[in-house]
């Protein structure tokens, strides 16, 4: 079942049972008010009865044969008895109908509680105590409605006319204004049907940004941005990565074509296995790289712990000193540091190590004046890191941190250009971020991170 129809289905049974409520509401009130009034009228007819009945003297035949007359008939089914105070019946009017009546009943309208209400034939009954003339007298008078209930079964058969007429009515109106509300998404759906892998540069129109549709339709090419962005990214990815492996591997078989072709152990064969040791030190480098990048940007879980940046920091100092001697590195603990914690996050520790290491090497690769200035610097909650070394002209900021980018000459310098790609991406992922920017002939890196 669609959602317009189990919406149109919803909107129908609400309105029907409001409906529904509100017809037999005015059913209800009808048929109390029909009762009240009969029933006041039958009150009426009891007291002008009374009164007659005071007229008359007891062996004043013809004067009851009056009274008969006048009360017999004159409501259907009519039917009144009138007792004295000693409970004997000194009036019944002359039909076949009988009123269920007893004692108590006729002590309790003497008490002066209203006696009303519906015998099994259905007849309404009311008891009126009277005393007129010195006589206390108690009249019961009974009749049926006809004409009341009638009236009654008459609206009845129209509100179920009414039900069953607004029913439809109803639906049909839920139905298209369901279909009416449903038109922008109906059309927000085809839209997003023609949106393919291929086609990923479409957008969604967005007619009304402020209203749930164009909300979501802006959303969702937001997404799509997204979406673009990683597509090309991952084919960028995959094609440097198919060159980077590729040509290294043509070189490396011809150094190995070339080995072979030299005395067993004589000096050029040796040079030829060195120069290919370091070539599958590379390439081995470069798998592991492409392999840390790709499950950064897969975000697949990381075990993390508690880590103190400044521990990490000078052990990765003393690793990348044995590689480049020549590096110099001065660490500033700036001023604000209080307590411990602000020098702990909560990251992957193998991570933290490899993303200090790509910058330092990066620093120690390009730097002029083989130095390095690492600042630390506690910021509202977050840890800010700076590697600052002097080196050539400012690197575009764009395309510094995609993969495969190299700056200088990648054919003097030696790297895969994956380096500040993992940088960012260990930044990104332990909820910080990594900035670029180039003062004074300075080639400045900022790693922010929250603190633990």
């Amino acid at each position: 079942m669609s959602i317009k129809l189990r919406l149109s289905l919803v909107f129908v049974g609400l309105s029907l049972l409001l409906l529904a409520g509100t017809l037999a509401y005015i059913r209800s009130a009808q048929e109390a008010s029909r009762q009240e009034e009969f029933y006041e009228r039958l009150q009426d007819h009891a007291l002008r009865i009374a009164g007659l009945l005071g007229e008359v003297r007891e062996a004043d035949r013809e004067r009851l044969e009056l009274l008969g007359e006048h009360s017999i008939h004159q409501l259907y089914d009519e039917k009144v008895l009138v007792f004295d105070a000693n409970d004997r019946l000194l009036y019944a009017s002359l039909d076949n109908e009988v009123i269920p009546y007893s004692h108590e009943g006729l002590r309790r309208v003497r008490d002066g509680e209203a006696l009303a209400y519906r015998d099994d034939d259905g007849d309404e009954v009311v008891g009126v105590h009277v005393k007129q003339g010195g006589r206390d007298l108690v009249v019961l008078a009974s009749a049926y409605d006809r004409y009341g209930r009638q009236e009654v079964r008459n609206l009845t058969r129209t509100l179920w006319i009414s039900l069953a007429l607004g029913s439809l009515f109803i639906f049909g109106a839920g139905y298209f204004y369901t279909g009416l509300a449903f038109q922008p998404i109906e059309r927000l759906n085809a839209a997003i049907s023609g949106i393919d892998v291929d086609r990923l540069d479409q957008r969604l129109p967005v007619r009304d940004g402020r209203d749930e549709i164009g909300r979501l339709a802006g959303s969702y090419n937001r997404m799509l941005d997204r979406l673009r962005e990683a597509f090309d990214l991952q084919k960028a990815f995959v094609n440097n990565a198919s060159h980077e492996l590729r040509t290294p591997l043509a070189r490396m078989n011809a150094q190995v074509e070339r080995a072979m072709a030299h005395a067993p152990g004589s000096p050029a064969q040796l040079e030829e296995l060195r120069v290919l040791q370091g070539d599958i030190a590379q390439q081995a480098s470069l798998v592991e790289s492409l392999l840390l990048l790709q499950r950064l940007q897969s975000h697949l879980p990381a075990e993390r712990s508690l880590v103190r940046v400044d521990e990490v920091l000078f052990t990765v100092l003393e690793e990348v000193r044995a590689n480049y001697p020549a590096l110099r590195v001065d660490v500033d603990l700036a001023e604000g540091f209080v307590e411990q914690g602000q020098l702990s996050v909560s990251m992957n520790e193998l991570l933290l190590r490899t993303a200090l290491r790509n910058l330092m090497v990066n620093a120690a690769t390009y730097s002029t004046d083989g130095h390095l200035g690492i600042r630390l610097k506690p910021v509202a909650g977050k840890l800010r890191l700076v590697f600052a070394n002097r080196g050539g002209p400012a690197l575009p900021e764009r395309r510094l941190f995609e993969p495969f980018f190299r700056g200088d000459d990648p054919r003097r310098i030696k790297g895969n250009g994956l380096g500040l790609s993992i940088v960012r991406q260990v930044a990104e992922d332990a909820g910080g971020m990594v900035h670029y920017e180039f003062v004074d002939g300075m080639h400045r890196f900022e790693v922010i991170l929250p603190v633990a």
